[in-house]
């Protein structure tokens, strides 16, 4: 099989003839990994040899040097004296060059392992191009593995821009669009409130602020209220503008929205706690009689504290190393934020009730209400906690399927669980059986958690709530789609297209290892059978393939109109940023629940 050379072709090739045209190459079934280690370490060393002697002629010329011959030494220039100003030049050079870096690579710093560094990468039954990273900047073509080397179209096109993506579709994200929304109406309404009241009504309205972006953080975040956002927006017709359908289907990230409302009462509040602390000042100052004062100064501040908390376990670091402290901030400092938040509305309501009954005070203040709609939000899911028995099926030491018959899904809709489950929950998109009233969950493994359920197969676990509506109900929109997935991935993705029918054009890309040894032959039939000609990658035979690659080519020969990828986080981000900074609209999970 013949495949196109390029600048970083691992395979062994003859001599280029022209440095700017490499000739063709013939991979032969019988190369191994030793011969293409040896031919690689041979060209890095004649690289290194040609550099070495290339720098060193600026002072001796050509220099040749053997065993048997002597050569005379090459004058060394005079080193530089490392002076404080020298040193803090070369490190913004250094600084600069990162820079540069940054602003002209598109791989978000994810690498895939040469083909070298993986076991036995020629010998597989179907030979593909290898590339370095997820990403292939040179112009070659490649092969679909499983057809047996039906050529695909084009290479991946470069950016139009290096900077301008960057900026679209990194910082200005609709998810951070949707935040700063949010968060710059309530920075216009503080200052219309700073500058146009005083006093008691000042406290009122900054209360009533703080209580209404909660309720928004709170709402947004409700299984039933995502569900029906997604059943709203998954009604849009396909003969809708493209560029609208294209906008529609951000809809998923209105994790914006809960981000923005969040960080919005945690302003407003900062303000009434500082307007609390001015006026228990001034009353002290004056002698006037303060008796709910120290009691609201201390329920004022002890919920600013936790909020701020909250927000510093959200910081993205932080929350990858310390995920399980920032549930728990999450929940247990939420449930006892809003605890004394109602015991400060109930004491602020009986300092400025007057001669009216405390009830009546709290019925005329919004916040009452607002609070009333948060804490039914909070409870709901825990009402509907419950034990339900789950069927095990071990399909290897690196997957499971977890049979839930008592449990009822709706398409595209999944649902979390645990074993502890005032500490940790896990959500998983669930495979619905034909008639939806049972379902299954299909578990990788992809940490301790998910290890022990591999290996203990769980009798009994914990769920709450009702089962949320995914990425992929937005799917139905367009017209046509490539669906991706890496590993476990691919369940979601069969929830999807088992549901779909025929109503929607696709083709699936499956990318994992020994998917039929990991999976089972059962997951393998359900591939096949929602698309006969899906393009199943098996990582141990190939090593890890270029997915931006091979998604563009799969998409440019389909002609269709969006890519939808459900894999780890990194790869996800990555592939969507590599695809729609070229033009092609692509969606994947936010990763932000």
């Amino acid at each position: 099989m013949e495949v196109n050379n390029a600048k970083r072709a691992v395979s062994p090739a003859e001599p280029s003839t022209s440095p700017a045209q490499p000739a063709p190459c013939v991979l032969s079934p019988s190369h191994r990994l030793a011969s293409a280690q040896d031919h690689f370490r041979h060209h890095r060393h004649q690289f290194s040899s040609v550099s070495t002697n290339s720098s060193s002629s600026k002072w001796s010329g050509s220099s040749k040097a053997s065993k048997d011959s002597s050569y005379s030494e090459i004058p060394k220039p005079s080193a530089r004296s490392e002076t404080l100003l020298f040193r803090l030049w070369r490190r913004a050079r250094a600084a600069m060059t990162d820079l540069n870096h940054y602003l002209k690579d598109d791989k978000g710093g994810f690498m895939y392992p040469a083909a070298y560094d993986v076991a036995n990468p020629l010998e597989y039954e179907h030979r593909r191009y290898w590339t370095r990273s997820i990403f292939a900047r040179d112009p070659v073509l490649s092969y679909d593995v499983e057809k047996g080397g039906a050529l695909y179209p084009g290479p991946l096109p470069e950016q139009d821009s290096y900077v301008w993506p960057k900026v679209r579709h990194g910082f200005f994200s609709a998810y951070r669009r949707l935040f700063s929304l949010i968060f710059l109406g309530n920075l216009a309404g503080l200052l219309y409130v700073v500058m146009s009241f005083s006093g008691p009504r000042r406290l009122a309205h900054l209360s009533t602020a703080v209580s209404a972006n909660l309720l928004v953080s709170v709402l947004i975040r409700q299984d039933f209220i995502v569900n029906a956002i997604f059943a709203v927006f998954a009604l849009t017709p396909q003969w809708f503008p493209f560029r609208i359908r294209r906008w529609i289907a951000k809809v998923y990230e209105y994790g914006g929205v809960h981000s923005g409302a969040a960080i919005a009462a945690t302003m407003w509040y900062i303000l009434l706690t500082v307007e609390v602390t001015r006026t228990y000042a001034r009353a002290l100052h004056n002698g006037a009689p303060a008796e709910h004062m120290i009691a609201l100064l201390i329920l004022t501040w002890i919920p600013l504290i936790i909020l701020l908390l909250i927000l510093v376990f959200t910081i993205p670091e932080l929350r990858r190393r310390f995920h399980d402290q920032f549930e728990a901030s999450h929940r247990f400092g939420g449930w006892l934020a809003i605890i004394i938040i109602w015991v400060q509305a109930i004491v602020m309501a009986d300092a400025i009730r007057g001669p009216t009954s405390l009830g009546k005070t709290l019925a005329q203040n919004p916040s009452f209400w607002f609070l009333i709609i948060i804490t039914v939000c909070i409870i709901y899911p825990w009402l509907r906690l419950r034990k339900v028995v789950v069927r095990p099926q071990r399909l290897s030491q690196h997957a499971t399927r977890l049979w839930f018959d008592t449990v009822k899904v709706g398409f595209c809709q999944g649902f979390a669980v645990s074993d502890r489950p005032l500490f940790e929950w896990h959500t998983f998109a669930s495979l619905p059986e034909p008639d939806y009233q049972s379902c299954s969950l299909l578990v990788s493994n992809a940490g301790d958690w998910t290890k022990k359920q591999i290996n203990q197969g769980p009798h009994k676990l914990w769920i709450r709530g009702i089962p949320r509506t995914g990425v992929l109900r937005i799917a139905p929109i367009f017209t046509s789609v490539i669906m991706v997935a890496t590993g476990s991935g691919i369940g979601p993705q069969l929830s999807f297209l088992l549901g779909c029918g025929k109503s929607l054009k696709y083709r699936l890309l499956w990318s994992t290892r020994s998917p039929k040894e990991t999976y089972g032959k059962e997951i393998m039939d359900l591939v096949h059978k929602v698309d006969p000609e899906a393009v199943i990658i098996d990582t141990k035979k190939t090593g890890r393939p270029d997915i931006v690659q091979i998604t563009y080519e799969l998409y440019k020969n389909m002609e269709a109109e969006a890519v939808f990828i459900i894999s780890n986080q990194k790869i996800t981000r990555s592939t969507v940023y590599a695809l729609e900074s070229r033009g092609i609209p692509a969606y994947g999970p936010v990763f932000d629940s």
